[in-house]
């Protein structure tokens, strides 16, 4: 377990992007920023990156002879932000907690995460709490910015120069909108696993922010029909907003409870839910979750009665997503946490609860199989992925899909 804990509060080694299979990918551009980056660092070996498959770039860590600027001062993030930094991000207005008063543009400062979660907003003096070193990077506004006008902040406040993890400060913006995504590698198998097809109708029932919606209308070559829902209306318009960026037009995006999703009586018109029984060739079920899977996890918020919620919610969602889905349809169940009860404990759940569900092969198997002795046969584990640093004889995982986010994969088909 405590091997386990530390892999949680460590972030992943790499950074992965889907590249939209829609358009042209160029390496070349990605080399030419990370050749400016190291001109700036002082260092003339570039992180080593590579096509994982055509529609998956894994870039690495800088290497280990870079050294840190020295910084005399200290910007105070919150725990959220301080994972965000670890993961290669700058540090927004927002998260920004302690900031000395004597700052000022440029000045090259280090960054550290509260984890006690004590520090008020805009501590001018030294913290004393509970603090994690996660970078360095130079301030890009004032304090009055940030704390003195009476409005939420927002922008860039420190520009990262080099996170403690070394892993390269980048985002999607490099190249033109809509060519690569940032995302998780677990995140992007789902939607291998899905393996979208033209002339498919598929659901995805809880989409936001709709980056597995578009990755499944790419392989699709746009040219299936895909609902994507969400109940929340900001939500929904950012997934509208994700498929125009990448130049995805088989999407149909609503507002919408997918937990009310079928009925017998539909009045949808258009593709608008509600939807009869045995409408969708294919459902991706993305399931609201604890999200302890998430890493860093640097802090911990969740109580018992909470963790203890998700599977109601998750085994509703379930149920529309076995009614909706036609005979000899595939259902894909995913998470992006470690628990039994939201992973193991949902397949058996379903398999007992639902004689027309079969379990199938979540292929490809990139992931290790389901934990042991967790309510699943070793044929049933076999065709499950969690994505977790474990090594199960069963089927060993290759290192890079065990030093990721922890993530659960099952598939069904309906008989």
């Amino acid at each position: 377990m405590e091997k386990f804990t530390k892999w949680l509060s460590e972030p992943p080694k790499y950074t992965t992007f889907r590249i939209n299979r829609l358009s042209p990918f160029n390496c070349d551009i990605l080399k030419n920023f990370l050749s400016i980056q190291a001109a700036e660092l002082n260092t003339s070996t570039l992180p080593n990156f590579y096509l994982l498959t055509s529609d998956c770039l894994v870039l690495e860590r800088w290497p280990e002879e870079y050294t840190n600027v020295n910084a005399t001062k200290t910007v105070i993030v919150d725990s959220l932000c301080a994972a965000a930094v670890l993961r290669g991000a700058n540090v927004f207005a927002p998260g920004v907690m302690g900031f000395p008063v004597d700052c000022k543009l440029n000045d090259v400062v280090e960054i550290y995460g509260d984890l006690s979660g004590h520090c008020k907003r805009g501590l001018k003096v030294e913290y004393s709490g509970e603090k994690l070193f996660v970078g360095t990077g130079t301030v890009k506004m004032l304090r009055n910015d940030l704390y003195n006008k009476g409005i939420q902040p927002s922008g860039i406040a420190v520009k990262t120069i080099m996170p403690a993890s070394r892993l390269p400060v980048i985002n999607e913006q490099i190249y033109p909108d809509g060519i690569i995504v940032l995302q998780n590698l677990p995140s992007i198998v789902c939607g291998w696993v899905v393996d979208a097809r033209p002339n498919e109708y598929i659901l995805d029932m809880c989409a936001a922010p709709g980056n597995k919606t578009t990755h499944l209308a790419e392989m699709a070559n746009d040219k299936a029909v895909i609902i994507a829902l969400d109940k929340t209306s900001q939500k929904v318009e950012k997934i509208k907003e994700n498929c125009i960026k990448q130049g995805v037009t088989c999407v149909r995006a609503y507002t919408f409870d997918s937990t009310k999703c079928s009925s017998n009586e539909s009045i949808g018109r258009d593709f608008s839910p509600p939807y009869y029984p045995n409408s969708f060739d294919k459902v991706l079920l993305d399931a609201p979750c604890s999200g302890l899977g998430q890493r860093p996890m640097l802090k911990n918020k969740i109580t018992p009665k909470m963790l203890e919620s998700y599977k109601f919610v998750q085994r509703k969602l379930m149920s529309m997503a076995v009614e909706v889905l036609k005979v000899g349809g595939r259902l894909v169940y995913s998470t992006c946490t470690v628990t039994v009860d939201e992973n193991e404990g949902m397949v058996q759940w379903a398999l007992q609860k639902f004689p027309c569900l079969k379990l199938i092969s979540a292929h490809p198997l990139h992931g290790g199989p389901g934990l042991a002795g967790c309510g699943l046969n070793d044929e049933q584990r076999f065709m499950v992925q969690r994505f977790s640093p474990e090594v199960d004889p069963l089927r060993e995982a290759e290192p890079i899909y065990r030093d990721t986010i922890g993530f659960f994969i099952a598939a069904f088909t309906k008989i």
